[in-house]
């Protein structure tokens, strides 16, 4: 009876093993065969935008980098341009750096169907022009785990009043976030707030100017009392209330040079895909003066860049 029993263990353990193995390959293989590849949509209209799937070598999480949905936050859509040739170890980027193209051409907030950061709680039926690209990107927000909106904002965010340019309602140089922690159906928790402490903490170890450390700005959004219940359309609360994803919007602020703002936001997003878990062979220098931002002129948002 005990050399049964211990025949039948055998056979079990190699039947895991086995079975691990096998599904181990044939994760490898579904990895393998979903290539990095780039789509634009709505070709040689106003609303043209490209996005570019980038597969890691070995599976993983899946992080959206958003930019360019203000027109007149050009720290943003540079930032998320520097990840598109990407070459990635471990998880997967999806990456759309001018998404309102309309906005960006004119330098301006909005593009043709108003400001397009508020337009994610309507219907996907609604006849707001812009409405075609918004259910384009749920769709990508669907594939994600992890969605970062990149920005930037006037002054400093502080969550106490230290001054005019540096206090709660003010968006630069911060992590936001739509709530703390949001209750999944099945009991489990998104932890948004340490998530994005984390974030933070690796950014600001690599910042040596303190008054331009990122900070935490959890709106609460979903509360009667929130100062910013107009945030109920924004791409970040949909990512969360909608599709359960850990969302962040990443402000630098407007209140330096467009090389430095892109740096800021390229050591925010940097730290975002390290505390997500993935793996690159290697991110974006964090140097100003490596973004290749050489000059703003004083209208439009006609930028030059090196190459």
């Amino acid at each position: 009876m005990d050399h049964f029993r211990r025949v039948c263990l055998l056979i079990t353990v190699v039947f895991l093993v086995l079975s691990f193995r096998f599904d181990s390959l044939n994760a490898q293989k579904r990895q393998s065969s979903l290539k990095s590849h780039t789509m634009t949509y709505f070709h040689k209209t106003k609303q043209e935008f490209t996005v570019h799937h980038i597969r890691g070598k070995e599976p993983g999480p899946t992080l959206l980098i958003i930019a360019g949905i203000h027109g007149d936050e050009a720290g943003g859509y540079l930032s998320a341009e520097r990840y598109a040739n990407l070459k990635l170890k471990t998880g997967n980027l999806i990456i759309v750096p001018r998404l309102n193209g309309a906005a960006i051409r004119t330098g301006k907030r909005c593009g043709l169907g108003g400001d397009m950061n508020r337009l994610f709680n309507l219907p996907s039926n609604n006849s707001n022009p812009d409405a075609k690209v918004v259910n384009l990107v749920k769709q990508l927000i669907r594939q994600s785990d992890y969605v970062l909106n990149l920005h930037q904002g006037y002054d400093f965010y502080n969550p106490r009043w230290i001054s005019a340019t540096r206090n709660p309602s003010k968006w630069g140089q911060c992590n936001v976030i739509d709530a703390a922690t949001f209750h999944l159906p099945d009991g489990q928790k998104l932890e948004l707030e340490n998530f994005a402490e984390r974030v933070v903490h690796r950014a600001n170890r690599r910042i040596s100017g303190l008054d331009y450390h990122f900070t935490v700005n959890n709106t609460h959004t979903a509360v009667k009392w929130s100062r910013h219940r107009e945030q109920r359309g924004s791409l970040t609360y949909y990512s969360l209330y909608n599709q359960q994803k850990i969302a962040l919007g990443l402000e630098a602020t407007k209140n330096c040079s467009l090389a430095e703002a892109v740096s800021y936001l390229t050591i925010a997003v940097n730290a975002a895909i390290e505390e997500a878990g993935i793996q690159a062979e290697a991110l974006p220098s964090e140097s100003s003066r490596s973004t290749g931002v050489q000059q703003v002129r004083a209208k439009g948002n006609r930028i030059k860049t090196r190459g």
